[in-house]
C-alpha cells in the first residue's frame, strides 16, 4: 500500500521506515512473490510498480476490509489486548496463513480497530480506543448463572417412572410380610433349586457324553 507511481527503489527504505538493507530484503521478497516489479538502472533512480498479481491482492484486501467482524477478527483483537504486538506472534498463536493474517490486519486497520507502525522492517500493531473498547465489551459479557440453569433443568426433569407407584409398592410389601406366604415361597425356591441342579447335572452329563463320542473314546 506504500508503493505509488512516484515510489523509487532508492527511497523505498524511508517510505517504510526501514534501513537500506531491510528495504532491499523486503522489496526483493515482494518481487520474488510476483507482487511488485522494479527496474535496475545504475545509478538510478529505479521505479517500482505493482504487478497484476499485486493489484489483485490489493483489490481483495479492499473488498474484505468492508466485511463485518467475525470471531477470528475478535480473537486477533483479544490477542493484541493481551500483549501480542508483532504479526509473527499472532501467526504463531492463531496458526493461520500469513496472507490471511495480513488481510485481517488490513481490515481491522481500515475499520479503525487497530493501527500499525513500520519500524526496522517490521510491523508493530497497536489497539485503537475503538479496538480496546471492543475487547472490553466482549470480556464484560455476564457468564451464565449455574444456579439458574440447574433450577431450570430440575423443573424440566420429568418425574421418575416409579414415583407414581410408590403407594402400591408399600401395599405389596405389606402383603409379602405374611409368614405363611414367606414359608410357601421358601419351599418353592428349594424345589426350583433342586430342579435346576438336576437339569444342570443332566446337561453336564450330556456334554461329557458328546465329547467322549466325538473323540472316539465312547464306543457306539
Amino acid at each position: 500500500m506504500k508503493i505509488t507511481p512516484e515510489t523509487t527503489l532508492e527511497r523505498f527504505g524511508s517510505t517504510i521506515n526501514a534501513s537500506i538493507y531491510d528495504a532491499a530484503q523486503i522489496s526483493g521478497t515482494l518481487k520474488q512473490k510476483g507482487l511488485i516489479d522494479f527496474t535496475a538502472y545504475y545509478p538510478g533512480p529505479n521505479s517500482m510498480t505493482i504487478t497484476d498479481l499485486g493489484k489483485s491482492l490489493k483489490a481483495e484486501a479492499e473488498t474484505r476490509s468492508s466485511e463485518t467482524l467475525d470471531n477470528l477478527d475478535e480473537e486477533i483483537l483479544t490477542q493484541l489486548s493481551g500483549g501480542k504486538r508483532m504479526p509473527l506472534e499472532l501467526q504463531s498463536t492463531l496458526n493461520i496463513r500469513p496472507k490471511d493474517l495480513a488481510l485481517r490486519i488490513y481490515k481491522l486497520d481500515k475499520q479503525s480497530f487497530l493501527s500499525y507502525e513500520l519500524k526496522n522492517g517490521n510491523v508493530e500493531l497497536m489497539l485503537t480506543e475503538q479496538g480496546f473498547l471492543k475487547t472490553r465489551s466482549k470480556q464484560m459479557l455476564p457468564p451464565p448463572v449455574p444456579g439458574v440453569a440447574a433450577s431450570m433443568a430440575k423443573q424440566q426433569t420429568p418425574p421418575a417412572a416409579g414415583a407414581a407407584s410408590m403407594p402400591n409398592a408399600a401395599g405389596t410389601m405389606a402383603q409379602d410380610a405374611d409368614p405363611a406366604r414367606i414359608l410357601a415361597e421358601i419351599k418353592k425356591g428349594k424345589q426350583r433349586t433342586q430342579l435346576m441342579m438336576t437339569a444342570g447335572a443332566a446337561v453336564a452329563l450330556i456334554a461329557i457324553v458328546a465329547v467322549l463320542y466325538l473323540t472316539g473314546m465312547l464306543p457306539i
